[in-house]
């Protein structure tokens, strides 16, 4: 992975560049997701709730985060192999 790209297209001081680089994270996005969720409901008989949706929501988050979590620790090792071979 490309760190630098990573940290070019994460700048958390401005989140409409964020919003911006990475398109999946958009309320017409949650929006198909909502629709997506209620049908899924409609379909098992149950009732669509908000709550339902955002714990749905909150499991996909940190999902999203394991992996950020896990391209970060793997860049951070390679670097310090690098670092370590430089010296």
């Amino acid at each position: 992975m490309d760190t630098n790209r990573f940290k070019a297209s994460h700048d958390f001081s401005n989140v409409q560049k964020n919003l911006h680089n990475n398109p999946g994270y958009s309320v017409e996005s949650y929006s198909q997701e909502v629709k997506d969720y209620m049908n899924d409901m409609k379909s098992k008989n149950q009732e669509a709730t908000k709550q339902g949706f955002m714990t749905q929501a909150q499991k996909s988050a940190k999902d999203v985060w394991e992996e950020i979590q896990d391209m970060a620790s793997e860049a951070w090792e390679n670097n310090e192999k690098h670092s370590d071979e430089k010296k």
